[in-house]
């Protein structure tokens, strides 16, 4: 019987254990659950304070365009770069012609540029979500062919930046929303745009946001209250007789502008191709040359794409992407071709990736461009990055 009385209690003991067991067990499970829950949470608060800004360089398209646009959409000039251009949070451009079929050449403008309606809409189907008006040509067929431009641009949810109505609107930020969007809810990236000229300007009454030194910093400033980012497009218009002299104008206003709360400057000047200077970890490119020239031959056949990232703010890394902008064994010119009353063929001449040896090469040329500016460039599987 003592055997019996002494087999019910190790029983009810040995559950005790298990009891135990199946407690510690399930504690050690929630917190295990939890951890992974903080986890997750944790990367999804990176993904949403991280942000892509993707940026092209000058967009010059006139009426010699027109044939093609009204054959095969102006979306042709995109096909190449579209899914480039969309991974990007934050697409924009700096587009140098207006998008009209009104207005008159302004006397005294050479080769006056104006693209066919289309633009505006190849444009947005893209995936650019903001483009600078700031630009040498944009008023070559004067206020009527701008109006029309900021128009057709609205119209396809782009944001003009740097041109407007008046003066006044001009000068106003392009606020792109993150997250949220339309509601504006999430994260806000102000663009704002300049266009600074080496003399003084004939048509100093046009709707444009010039380069004003205070106007400018003061405008950063505003604008970093309320944004995640802020972008600035500062385009100097024609190239001068130096590189390294014009570089050196544009330092003083970058760096002035990345003092003032600016996280990316992009210095632009006609057909000109720089490199990436870091300032205070903010990036600055000076000039991304041309992304689409009319039919002209590109002075710059092999560019880069920047595709910068910023978490929190804080740039992370900048990759480079090879592009080509010419047609293979397309001879490249610096001089422009003349005018005729036929309009010439278009050829498959417009931007696309650049993959082996010819991206190598073009990754290379840009990382001694950029060594000039005493930025590292480091070439990895046909990209460059700056970390």
């Amino acid at each position: 019987m003592k055997f019996k009385y002494l087999e019910k209690p190790i029983a009810n003991l040995q559950c005790k254990k298990f009891q135990m067991c199946l407690l510690i067990m399930g504690l050690f499970y929630t917190v295990f659950s939890n951890s992974l829950l903080m986890d997750a949470l944790a990367n999804e608060t990176v993904s949403v304070n991280e942000i892509s800004v993707l940026a092209v360089g000058d967009i010059t398209i006139s009426s010699r365009m027109t044939p093609l646009i009204e054959r095969k959409g102006a979306g042709v000039f995109f096909q190449g770069t579209t899914d480039l251009i969309q991974s990007a949070d934050i697409a924009t451009a700096s587009l140098n012609a207006s998008i009209s079929e009104r207005g008159e050449p302004r006397y005294g403008v050479e080769h006056p540029f104006r693209s066919a309606p289309g633009l505006g809409r190849a444009i947005a189907n893209a995936g650019f979500d903001a483009v600078s008006l700031a630009t040498p040509h944009i008023m070559d067929f004067g206020v009527e062919a701008l109006e029309d431009t900021i128009t057709e641009l609205e119209w396809y949810n782009v944001k003009p930046i740097g041109a407007g109505t008046d003066a006044k609107a001009a000068k106003l930020p392009a606020w792109v929303a993150i997250d949220g969007g339309e509601t504006g809810s999430g994260q806000q990236v102000a663009l704002l745009a300049y266009y600074r000229v080496n003399a003084f300007t004939r048509y100093t009454e046009d709707p444009l946001a010039y380069a004003v030194y205070s106007e400018m910093t003061d405008a950063v400033k505003q604008a970093r209250t309320k944004a995640a980012l802020v972008i600035v497009w500062l385009h100097w218009g024609k190239q001068g007789r130096s590189a390294d002299e014009a570089i050196g104008r544009q330092r003083i206003f970058a760096h002035a502008l990345i003092d003032a709360g600016a996280n990316m400057v992009l210095c632009q000047q006609l057909h000109t191709f720089g490199g990436v200077e870091l300032y205070q970890n903010k990036p600055i490119i000076y000039s991304l040359s041309d992304f689409i020239y009319d039919t002209y031959d590109k002075q710059h056949s092999h560019i880069v794409i920047p595709k910068a990232t910023f978490n929190a703010g804080v740039l992370t890394s900048i990759e480079l992407i090879p592009i080509l902008t010419d047609a293979p064994k397309k001879s490249v010119r610096p001089g422009k071709p003349t005018e005729t009353s036929e309009t010439p063929e278009v050829g498959n001449q417009f931007p696309s990736v650049l993959t082996g040896e010819a991206a190598i090469k073009t990754l290379q040329d840009y990382q001694r461009r950029c060594a000039e500016l005493k930025t590292e460039v480091f070439i990895e599987d046909e990209r460059g990055w700056i970390r």
